[in-house]
């Protein structure tokens, strides 16, 4: 995850990213146009924190974790801090769903701004409700919500299965690479 190869791959997906924005997506401009992107590990690292705990070598320690996160110190990825903007730019809605916490929401937020990103449309975390939920449940939940609202999602990122598959799906799903850990 500190490697060139790790750059490298999280690039080239990007890369991907932006070819298919560019050849496929015949946005409308009536405000129902939308991207959703995960946050830990798609927009925000958590590596410096893995990084202390032996990459994964450890069993997470859940408290310690959002103790970490409660910091708001986790920097932004490059490759999705750029395509964040560029997408935006274009006038596309951009929807966080993350499996964060709701009880993290002002950390996250401030972390967010803080590693360069403002503007997205709507910030979904995990409340109480949702904890005996698995993860893709709780955000094809989350994108049915959306769609509901008359969205049309064009894209997902993120660095976990669980984030890019479910219904209802998108466009194209985008999976980063993640070789730390894995949501179910």
């Amino acid at each position: 995850m500190t490697s060139a190869q790790y750059t490298a791959d999280s690039e080239r997906a990007m890369e991907e990213v932006r070819l298919h924005v560019s050849s496929c997506c015949a946005l409308q401009g009536d405000g129902k146009d939308a991207w959703i992107f995960d946050v830990d590990d798609t927009l925000l690292s958590t590596i410096p924190y893995y990084k202390k705990h032996g990459f994964g070598g450890e069993k997470l320690n859940a408290t310690s974790f959002e103790a970490w996160m409660k910091q708001s110190k986790a920097p932004a990825l490059d490759h999705a801090l750029k395509f964040f903007h560029e997408i935006k730019d274009k006038g596309v809605k951009i929807f966080l769903i993350s499996s964060r916490s709701e009880t993290l929401r002002s950390a996250t937020v401030e972390n967010l701004f803080n590693a360069g990103y403002h503007g997205w449309s709507g910030l979904t975390l995990r409340g109480l409700e949702d904890d005996f939920m698995k993860v893709q449940q709780y955000k094809s939940e989350a994108r049915r919500a959306l769609t509901k609202e008359g969205f049309r999602i064009w894209g997902i990122v993120g660095d976990q299965w669980s984030s890019v598959e479910g219904l209802p799906g998108a466009g194209r799903t985008f999976k980063l690479p993640n070789s730390m850990y894995y949501l179910s």
